[in-house]
Formats: structure tokens, C-alpha cells, sequence
């Protein structure tokens, strides 16, 4: 089974930035960044996403989301 995956993770280490700058540049809780960053939280609201895409000046939605095979998002936590 496929299943969606939020590349947050990659997204911080390539632009260099820590959850917590995030955090503040989207207002969207530390926590709930950690548990989409982790794989952790099953729904994510477009308005999170919005803001996501807006503070990594997103083009492209391959650049946050892929599709993995369900055993991959296992492998990856």
C-alpha cells in the first residue's frame, strides 16, 4: 500500500534551519511540527500546509510530499 509522506525532516537539513525556526515562521505548535516531522500525526490541515509551503518558498509539492511504499514510512521511524 502507498502511502503519503511530509518531507519536513529533508526540507529543515537542506535549508538549514532547526523545527523551532520553523515553528516561529509559521506560528503552527512546535509540537504538532514534530509529529508531522516524525511521521507521527495521520492528518495535516491545508492551513499548516499552506504555511509550510510559505516559509520554505515552496514551487513544487514534490519538494514536501512523496509517495513511499507503506513498509518505507515503517523503515524511516
Amino acid at each position: 500500500m502507498k502511502k503519503v509522506k511530509l518531507q519536513i525532516n529533508q526540507l529543515l537539513h537542506n535549508r538549514n534551519i532547526s523545527l523551532t525556526q520553523l515553528h516561529i515562521k509559521t506560528g503552527i505548535r512546535l509540537a504538532a511540527l514534530s509529529e508531522l516531522a516524525n511521521g507521527k500525526r495521520q492528518r495535516i490541515q491545508f492551513e499548516h500546509l499552506e504555511k509550510i509551503v510559505q516559509a520554505f518558498e515552496i514551487e513544487d509539492m514534490n519538494e514536501i510530499l512523496s509517495i513511499v511504499e507503506e513498509d518505507e514510512v515503517k523503515d524511516i521511524k
